[in-house]
């Protein structure tokens, strides 16, 4: 019975990434993404967002938009950036680069994508392109339809997951082209 009153551990964490709430403005696409994540909480996990998230939400933001700001995380479990977030981010950045994509993710969504894979965690996105294939792989997209200027806008929504064995595959082939090139033949 003393059990009851502790919350049960998710089984894994979907991490919202900070584009996500500017939606939250919007009644129709609110109602929508507040289903999806029920949905996801009805499966097991729980929700989250990078500390990175605070300053995209608080960067240039009115005082209204600052306390709604605080609303929306308020319960969210905060995953720090730590320096293997650090890392993991800087790494992708290459490997983005060594893969030819030349329209790259900004900082902080590498910094959102190293926070999913130190934390074995989910990305919930509405921009899927900020968290390139093949090193991530979609679980599931989601079309979410809204009225804007009386015309029906449609978005698609993704759940996205770090391909840790691709990531890891492409990183130790990085670290072995370098030593190919720089180990100096013995004489």
């Amino acid at each position: 019975m003393e059990n009851q009153n502790k919350a049960i551990k998710p089984q894994r964490y979907l991490i919202l990434d900070s584009n996500i709430f500017k939606y939250f403005g919007n009644l129709e696409l609110s109602s929508q993404i507040i289903f999806l994540l029920q949905d996801a909480l009805a499966k097991g996990y729980g929700l989250a967002i990078s500390k990175f998230t605070l300053l995209e939400l608080l960067d240039t933001a009115t005082v209204d938009n600052e306390i709604k700001a605080f609303s929306y995380i308020k319960g969210l479990r905060h995953f720090r950036i730590s320096e293997t977030v650090l890392t993991t981010a800087g790494h992708l950045g290459c490997l983005y680069k060594d893969d030819g994509i030349e329209d790259q993710p900004e900082k902080g969504d590498k910094i959102i994508a190293g926070t999913a894979w130190a934390n074995n965690a989910v990305i919930f996105t509405a921009n899927g392109r900020d968290f390139p294939t093949p090193f991530f792989n979609v679980l599931s997209k989601s079309v979410l339809k809204y009225t804007k200027n009386k015309a029906e806008v449609h978005m698609v929504f993704y759940f996205v997951e770090p391909d840790y064995q691709m990531i890891q595959t492409k990183y130790q082939e990085r670290v072995d082209e370098h030593k190919r090139k720089t180990v100096q033949p013995s004489v």
